[in-house]
């Protein structure tokens, strides 16, 4: 072309050493041409050349100098209309069948990719593309571009899975780690909020500008883009749209972040029953994993035949060599987020119910499962308290009578403040506390700083409960007095707080001239004694629901959040010094131009390649993952950094 040679041209007249040839491709440059290339390394490359060109281990500038040639038939001498079309289709199969056998580096596979995509474009416009020409993950391919354009020129909704392809190869966005970590976890479910937020997808209005089919060769002979216009409205580069489709893609990435710093641990397996936990609920349903499938079946088996209630180191048992040995904080959001990814509710639910199950206690499990984005009501907190309350005056006697439970029941399903799906929730909760040892930890100091009034409030919730079966004898007096005590009450208060709760709702008899009648305390008062507690006076509940939400707070689950943040390591095994700090300098940031890295390595000395090489062989030796992905743009795994930085 008057600058250089073609570079894939062999030129016979050259020196070739078949005595010793480059295999291995030790003396190959970055940007090989045929003619400069050493006679060891012709060898080598004659020999594959003239082979079935199929060797998975062959050198791949040997690949590319071939790929080269291939690109030129296309680019120059078809658009020249030197070419059959018979020949083009064989150009397209070979391109092909390179992928297939090659395709695991990333650079040929993107070139290989956009060429196909491109040769697809510009001379079968009008057949069906294979869909794997519509991603390159290097700018948008012309298969791409071709496929928007006519749908937005006919005015049709643009399809999820075209969506997904728009953000995924957008010059100005980046996916974040969790959204390729689990690239097929992300791809269902920005597919399914699509779906959800959109209908059968977006429609555009079709622009003025029109499509430009590019293609950025691989051979350095072949300079700049080639590029060939087509009369249809190029949507590709519109910022509406697209900032919406971003939008949507961080929600989902979001979504998954737990899921996927969890998986990104060596020793947690995606396939895992625990990592169900961490995944939306909705995911998780329309997901196939056949341990969780067993799961439900458990669970349902235990709500026919057991109510729900089970032993929790049984439900432990379920998940077999990932159980956690303890459970604080972070394991009991776990196997309530488990028990609701597979349809169900879990009491205690340490979100909700501000308290945890106890290794050696028991949990109820319950059809009704909390919602997608559920958020207790205030109503919701302050009924579950004054349950609490209620389970521990019903259980002071040893035996719990099934008018209590009637009771402290109709305090949720009579309340009309309380939503529907709050309700299956508490009523589970109660179950549970009316079958977990009284905890009164920490209850009496509480309590001392409260008012008289409220002492007084508090007071009338324990006898309403005391006499919800219409009896009271000298035993369960002298508990009510012990519980009185206990929560720091006066407990010479209990026979008058009984008279004071009894009267309230006799109606004296005009005949009767008696100063007073005595409380009646036989079952037929049960009714007024029933809604006694469910109403009080309305002064008495403002006050006690006012303070029991502090006065219960469960100190059990109050576990400091340790904030992850990527950290300096140190000295970090297996990296010698330089590398340590080209590391620390990496992980100062999740995206990184190329040209950036490549300034950082010239600093510290060291080949941008072989560095980044060096890292990922150390991540993968100790953390079984990449901590580098190259190309364009760099990313850095920050999360896997986070995890360093924690051992």
């Amino acid at each position: 072309d008057g600058y250089n040679i073609e570079a894939s041209l062999v030129d016979p007249t050259l020196k070739i050493n078949n005595s010793s040839p480059d295999y291995g491709g030790d003396d190959m440059g970055y940007w090989p041409t045929y003619s400069q290339i050493s006679p060891q390394s012709r060898a080598a490359y004659i020999k594959w050349l003239a082979s079935d060109r199929k060797d998975p281990e062959a050198y791949i500038g040997y690949v590319f100098l071939y790929f080269y040639g291939l690109e030129r038939r296309i680019l120059v001498d078809a658009a020249s209309g030197d070419v059959p079309d018979s020949e083009i289709d064989s150009i397209i199969n070979e391109l092909q069948r390179l992928r297939a056998i090659y395709g695991d580096n990333r650079s040929f596979n993107g070139y290989a990719t956009s060429l196909l995509s491109h040769t697809w474009a510009l001379y079968k416009p009008d057949q069906q593309p294979d869909q794997s020409l519509l991603l390159a993950k290097r700018d948008f391919t012309s298969v791409f571009k071709l496929q928007l354009a006519k749908i937005v020129s006919r005015g049709e909704p643009v399809s999820s899975e075209l969506a997904l392809v728009w953000i995924k190869s957008h010059p100005e966005f980046s996916l974040r780690t969790p959204a390729r970590r689990c690239e097929q976890e992300f791809d269902e479910l920005f597919s399914m909020r699509y779906k959800k937020k959109f209908g059968s997808g977006i429609v555009i209005t079709p622009n003025k500008t029109k499509v430009q089919l590019e293609y950025y060769p691989a051979s350095s002979s072949l300079r700049g883009n080639h590029s060939s216009k087509i009369d249809l409205p190029d949507a590709s580069r519109l910022k509406a749209p697209v900032k919406k489709l971003m939008l949507l893609a961080e929600v989902c990435t979001v979504e998954l972040e737990s899921y996927s710093r969890f998986i990104g641990r060596p020793e947690n397996s995606r396939d895992s029953l625990t990592a169900a936990a961490f995944l939306p609920t909705d995911l998780a349903a329309s997901g196939s994993n056949r341990q969780l499938d067993q799961f439900k079946s458990w669970i349902k088996s235990k709500i026919d035949s057991k109510s729900g209630l089970v032993a929790t180191e049984e439900l432990l048992s379920q998940l077999g060599n990932e159980a956690p040995l303890k459970i604080n904080k972070k394991e009991a959001i776990m196997l309530a987020g488990l028990v609701e990814k597979s349809g169900f509710g879990l009491a205690p639910d340490i979100r909700y119910h501000q308290a945890k199950p106890e290794l050696n206690g028991h949990v109820i499990l319950f059809n009704n499962t909390h919602s997608e984005g559920f958020k207790p009501s205030n109503t919701f907190n302050q009924i579950g308290t004054i349950l609490r309350l209620g389970a521990m005056v019903a259980s002071i006697d040893g035996h719990i009578d099934s008018t209590e439970i009637e009771l402290l029941e109709k305090l949720i399903t009579e309340n009309k403040q309380l939503k529907e799906d709050e309700k299956p929730s508490l009523k589970a909760y109660l179950h549970w506390r009316l079958n977990t040892k009284v905890n009164m930890t920490g209850l009496k100091a509480r309590l001392d700083s409260i008012s008289d009034r409220e002492k007084t409030a508090i007071s009338h919730i324990l006898i309403g409960v005391a006499l919800a079966d219409g009896n009271v004898d000298p035993t369960e007096i002298k508990q009510l007095e012990k519980l009185y005590t206990s929560l720091g009450l006066d407990k010479t208060m209990v026979s008058s707080d009984i008279h004071s709760l009894t009267s309230r709702k006799i109606t004296p008899d005009p005949k009767d001239n008696s100063s007073a009648k005595k409380p009646d305390l036989s079952p037929s008062s049960e009714f007024f004694l029933n809604h006694e507690l469910i109403k009080i006076h309305s002064s008495e509940t403002d006050d006690v629901k006012a303070i029991l939400g502090s006065i219960f707070a469960d100190e059990t689950i109050d576990e400091p959040e340790v904030a992850e943040v990527p950290t300096t390591v140190g000295k970090i095994t297996g990296l010698d010094a330089v590398h340590t700090r080209f590391y620390e300098a990496l992980i100062t940031k999740e995206q990184w131009a190329s040209e950036e890295v490549k300034s950082l390595c010239k600093e510290l000395n060291l080949m941008m390649n072989g560095a980044i090489e060096t890292l990922n062989d150390w991540a993968f030796e100790n953390f079984d993952a990449p901590i580098v992905e190259d190309g364009s743009t760099v990313f850095v795994d920050l999360e896997l950094a986070e995890e360093i930085s924690a051992l």
